[in-house]
């Protein structure tokens, strides 16, 4: 990672953008670029993940339309309310991601998406050529200066 470089880790609920700026002036001469930290440039929230399936199965008066022995009728409509919801969410964060790349980009793209979700997000991003490196695992919760070391070559760690 080098001075410049962009970082996104990013889950289904919420996503973190940092900038990779120079630690030392002799970073900054671009004579050790890869002296870095990194600097929050963006931290976006997606409300589409945060739903509650309670909030989307309730009427105004919060009555529950459940299925059961008098209401047939809503037996099966209400079956994949929570895969809709996983599926919206991924798509709100991958045009987020799109986004965050063509505003802030200007040298290489790292990324982290949690493994259950990778193959869907990426399928679903449009800059993916911006992309250099893609680790598939939770780092929401790390430390921005160790981030670094998360996405090292599995060779150099």
């Amino acid at each position: 990672m080098k001075v410049g470089d962009l970082v996104i880790v990013a889950g289904l609920g919420e996503i973190k953008a940092y900038i990779a700026n120079p630690r030392t002036p002799e970073a900054e001469a671009g004579l050790k670029p890869d002296e870095i930290k990194l600097d929050l440039i963006r931290a976006i929230d997606v409300v589409e993940a945060h739903k509650k399936l309670q909030d989307l199965i309730t009427d105004t008066t919060g009555t529950t339309y459940k299925p059961g022995f008098l209401d047939r009728a809503t037996s099966g409509e209400k079956h994949t309310l929570k895969q809709e919801i996983i599926n919206e969410a991924v798509k709100d964060v991958a045009e987020d991601i799109d986004m965050l790349i063509e505003e802030h980009a200007q040298k290489k793209v790292f990324l982290s998406l949690p493994k259950i979700y990778a193959k869907d997000i990426l399928e679903k991003i449009k800059n993916k050529d911006k992309i250099f490196r893609i680790v598939e695992k939770d780092l929401l919760k790390t430390d921005k200066n160790k981030l670094p070391e998360e996405f090292k070559p599995e060779i150099l760690k």
